[in-house]
């Protein structure tokens, strides 16, 4: 009974003081269908939920999405060492003899084709749980914080006039699907909060670093920086 009282408490004094809230800032990873980095904005929001005085719980999701181009022989290059086992980097003509051979290509089409641009799209999709430990300076109004936790990057990469091609010159042979896969991680984020007294607000800025656990090592890790504002009652 008495545990029982605690954990009321404990929710009854975390959801009395719970907070919500929006980030912006920028986004460092790498789209795995490409190889290529992607670099862009990222958004989002979460909840915090304070347990202790000096400890925090947070739920938090954000988006951030990029387009870059890529030849049709670079894209080709990365899907098929994924996909096949194949490597063809630096091999343009071997490349071109699988597709010929093996997929079907028409030969009078790959030499205009394999060197011609398209947008690769790509988006990722975090949703995390944090805790986080406040580091108190005296009396002033900023705390110091780290913490760490587990969450999900589920990502998205499609260049879909590309694949499009690719279908139509193989005549299905090589079909390929946008890439999404939803890759589990842990994180560890430090940052500094601004807390006013009497008003129930907070600004913070903070970087958070994500290493996800994918045993094919598809993607490395992700780093975000942003700045938020939480608002509470």
């Amino acid at each position: 009974m008495r545990i029982f009282l605690i954990v009321l408490l404990v929710c009854g004094t975390a959801f009395a003081g719970v907070r919500f809230g929006g980030r912006i800032g920028h986004y460092s990873g790498d789209d795995p269908r490409t190889d290529q980095s992607t670099s862009s904005a990222v958004y989002g929001g979460q909840i915090s939920f304070p347990l202790l005085s000096l400890v925090v719980f947070e739920i938090s999701g954000t988006y951030a999405g990029s387009e870059s181009d890529i030849t049709l022989y670079n894209y080709l290059v990365t899907y098929i060492e994924d996909e096949y086992g194949y490597n063809f980097e630096g091999d343009s003509l071997g490349l071109i003899n699988y597709l010929e051979n093996e997929m079907g290509w028409s030969p009078g089409d790959i030499s205009t084709e394999m060197m011609g641009e398209y947008t690769a799209k790509f988006h990722d999709i975090d949703l995390a749980a944090t805790m986080k430990i406040m580091i108190p300076i005296g009396a002033l109004p900023i705390k110091p914080y780290i913490g760490g936790g587990g969450g999900a990057h589920i990502l998205f990469s499609d260049a879909d006039v590309l694949m499009q091609v690719v279908n139509e010159e193989t005549g299905g042979a090589m079909a390929i699907d946008p890439y999404d896969h939803v890759h589990p991680g842990i994180h560890g984020v430090v940052g500094v909060s601004f807390e006013p007294p009497m008003i129930p607000l907070s600004i913070f800025g903070e970087f958070k670093h994500t290493k996800p656990l994918s045993s094919d090592n598809e993607v490395s890790g992700i780093n975000m920086f942003y700045a938020g504002i939480n608002l509470g009652f």
